[in-house]
C-alpha cells in the first residue's frame, strides 16, 4: 500500500501541474476546479496508512473520486476550446487514475501477515 500512495502522491502533483497549464491555456474554469478537485482526494489519503480493509477501501473511494473528477475535467475541456496538449495530459491522467483505481481495488483485501512486515496476503 505504501507503493499506492506514492504513486497517487505523484499523480496529485502532476494533477496540479497539468492546473498550470489548464490556465495557460485559458480552458476555462470548469477545467480547473475539476483538476483541483482530482488532486485534492488523492492528496488526502496519500500521506497516511491503511493497514486495515477499511482503511484500503478509503483508499480506493479516493482512486474512484479521482478517476470521476479527471473524467468530468476532460469532459469540460472538451467542451471547451482547448490546447491539444491539455487534451493530451488528461488523457494520460485519466489512464493513470484507472492504473490507481485498478491497483486499489486489487489490494483493498489483503491482510497483513504476522510473520513478516512487508508481505500481505490475498
Amino acid at each position: 500500500m505504501l507503493r499506492l500512495r506514492l504513486c497517487a502522491a505523484i499523480v496529485s502533483i502532476l494533477t496540479l501541474a497539468t492546473i498550470i497549464i489548464a490556465i495557460m491555456s485559458e480552458a476555462g474554469i470548469g477545467v480547473t476546479v475539476a483538476l483541483l478537485a482530482a488532486a485534492a482526494c488523492l492528496a488526502i489519503v496519500a500521506p497516511f496508512d491503511a493497514p486495515t480493509p477499511q482503511r484500503r477501501n478509503r483508499v480506493l473511494a479516493a482512486c474512484v473520486g479521482y478517476l470521476v473528477a479527471t473524467f468530468a475535467a476532460l469532459a469540460f475541456a472538451r467542451g471547451a476550446v482547448a490546447a491539444s496538449i491539455l487534451m493530451i495530459a488528461l488523457v494520460v491522467l485519466l489512464q493513470l487514475g484507472v492504473g490507481l483505481t485498478c491497483w486499489a481495488f486489487a489490494t483493498r483485501k489483503r491482510r497483513r501477515m504476522p510473520q513478516s512486515r512487508r508481505y500481505f496476503d490475498n
